[in-house]
């Protein structure tokens, strides 16, 4: 048989043999098995180009006839022949390398010998467009001149034949590390799932980045509601250990990505970087198609980060957000719960003390007046006349006290006629209570409305509103030493106003704000969050001895009032991001 039919022959069993698997490693040794028929296997290379990690993979190498143990060399700084030729997807034939400056790579194995003549082509087709070379297939030998330019044919024929099978295998082999990625990006979110727990998430979320990414380091920030800046919350690798900072709004690639809300691929060459990162990812924490926070990894051990690795960040992002967001709700709920507790055991008490205080003392003293008066009755009945007035008037204001606090602890007159007529009676009945001890004081209540009502509002607003104002004026009446508290309500057309104000001792704000868990008061506080639950602002302004004004602002609109409500409430935020606001480490570290 003459050698262009063994030739031919050859081909076609390669392209047989290549084409029916799609295991990479199978097509090469097959590869290798079929091509050694017609070409000496003494010398023989097959490099495969790992495009995501930039290495050139010397998969199977025989030197003499020896095996050699596969390794691996970066392609961008590799000077040597194989890259030449993956860089040209052209042949190169070289008689006599002593003549050239060229580098083989082998040869850096056996300096004291080295191969004389070199061949090697590109597993490439043209055919395809846009196709970059899936490696190298190379012969040499350790004499000149050893290889012809029907060599050189043959082995383009067989690259170009294997190219297809090997680019298939890749494609096969790609997409089993998906659906593996996605199996494990399913693990992701059944671990962070599992804990409720926002330190927990935290840590799960850095274990299962730094596992999958295999990264030198990374950090989570969550966004500040208010600022808008970015805050540290925790970090893996070289940055575990790194104390709390914050990322001004817009500042650096994270600070980009949170105002974007687009992820970003930086390699030190193209960007320069923080943090002495060669190169990094960085992703938005996106829940309800709102940014949250990012999660930023840097310095990809091996190799440079891919475009799977952007979308597999992405994919444990997009968990990490809804985990996040779960613990912080648990957390809230469990804060809420705490708080209604301790309210209801401040009410108890306050009840206590109100009853102890008011009616009881009276019904004590009618039931003294009354045994009085049934002495009167066996001794002086003439006296009798003179001391049942003064009874009638112990009961009376004994129903009057209980009535005003039934109506305080549910004002019948909010459900049927509104937040404006209850608070009038409101403020009347308080003005009875204490003309008494308190006969300088006046209470009063204003409304500017255009259409000479407020109109009705949700039950919700309305009972916090009245709640709001009642703390508020109580608070005056005990505490101000006032002349007059005077309560304001305005309507426009898409909010609700409501003003307390009164000349009295004032006080310093924030230094009651800080302290009240040490008063045993919980009064502003109560108006604050009574406020935030429904979406609405608080502004309190007062003056030593100038008096004190609080105004509520509340907007009509449900979806204005839930927006607000989710910005500022107590749904909107962590301990943990709260105890970072506050944190004196917090000095704005450059990123």
């Amino acid at each position: 048989m003459g050698r262009e039919r063994k030739d031919l022959v050859a081909l076609y069993n390669i392209a047989v043999a290549v084409g029916s698997s799609l295991s990479l490693k199978e097509v090469i040794w097959r590869l290798y098995k079929e091509a050694t028929r017609s070409i000496d296997p003494a010398n023989f290379a097959i490099v495969i180009y790992d495009e995501h990690k930039d290495k050139l993979i010397f998969y199977l190498v025989y030197d003499q006839f020896k095996p050699v143990k596969p390794f691996a060399l970066k392609h961008s700084s590799n000077q040597g022949l194989i890259s030449q030729v993956l860089n040209t997807k052209e042949p190169h034939l070289i008689n006599d390398l002593s003549r050239t400056t060229d580098q083989f790579e082998i040869n850096r194995m056996h300096p004291n010998k080295p191969a004389r003549s070199w061949l090697g082509v590109p597993f490439f087709n043209a055919n395809l467009s846009g196709e970059n070379a899936q490696g190298v297939i190379a012969i040499w030998s350790y004499k000149s001149h050893a290889y012809s330019e029907r060599d050189m044919w043959f082995l383009s024929e067989i690259a170009t034949q294997a190219a297809i099978a090997i680019r298939n295998a890749n494609l096969f082999e790609a997409s089993q590390r998906r659906i593996l990625e996605m199996s494990v990006v399913n693990d992701v979110a059944r671990t962070l799932s599992s804990t409720l727990e926002l330190e927990e998430v935290l840590h799960r979320i850095m274990d299962q980045v730094e596992e999958m990414l295999n990264v030198s380091a990374g950090f989570l920030l969550l966004k500040d509601p208010t600022t808008e800046d970015l805050l540290f919350q925790i970090g893996l690798g070289q940055t575990k250990n790194i104390d709390y900072f914050r990322i001004p709004k817009g500042k650096g690639v994270a600070g980009h990505v949170a105002v974007t809300g687009k992820p970003m691929h930086v390699e030190k060459k193209e960007h320069p970087i923080d943090f002495h990162a060669q190169n990094l990812l960085c992703v938005p924490l996106i829940l309800h198609n709102q940014v949250i926070g990012v999660l930023e990894v840097l310095n990809k051990k091996e190799g440079h980060f891919s475009q799977n690795d952007l979308e597999l960040l992405a994919s444990i992002a997009s968990f990490a957000a809804i985990a996040i967001e779960n613990a912080r709700l648990h957390e809230s709920v469990l804060d809420e719960r705490d708080r209604v507790i301790e309210a209801e055991e401040v009410a108890r008490k306050a009840l206590a003390r109100d009853l102890h205080d008011g009616p009881v003392q009276l019904v004590s003293s009618l039931s003294m007046r009354l045994n009085f008066c049934q002495r009167l009755i066996k001794e002086s009945p003439n006296l009798l006349v003179k001391e049942l007035p003064t009874a009638m008037q112990l009961a009376d204001r004994a129903v009057h006290q209980m009535r005003t606090m039934l109506f305080e602890l549910r004002p019948l007159a909010l459900e049927v006629d509104g937040l404006e007529s209850a608070l009038k009676t409101f403020i009347d009945r308080q003005q009875h209570d204490i003309s008494e001890k308190q006969p300088r004081l006046t209470l009063s209540i204003e409304t500017d409305n255009p259409q000479g009502h407020l109109t009705r509002q949700d039950t919700k607003v309305e009972t916090a509103l009245f709640a709001i104002v009642q703390e508020a004026v109580t608070n005056a009446i005990k505490h101000a030493q006032s002349s007059y508290v005077q309560v304001q309500l305005r309507e426009t057309t898409t909010a609700l106003y409501a003003t307390i104000a009164d000349d009295g001792l004032g006080f310093n704000v924030d230094e009651m704000m800080d302290t009240y868990s040490q008063r045993g008061s919980l009064g502003l506080i109560n108006i604050k969050e009574r406020t935030e639950l429904i979406g609405g602002d608080l502004a309190i302004r007062s003056v030593s001895g100038k008096g004190t004004k609080i105004r509520i602002f509340v907007p009509k609109a449900q979806q204005e009032r839930l927006k607000k409500r989710g910005q500022s409430g107590v749904l909107s935020n962590s301990k943990r991001v709260q105890t970072a606001i506050l944190s004196k480490s917090l000095n704005g570290t450059k990123h």
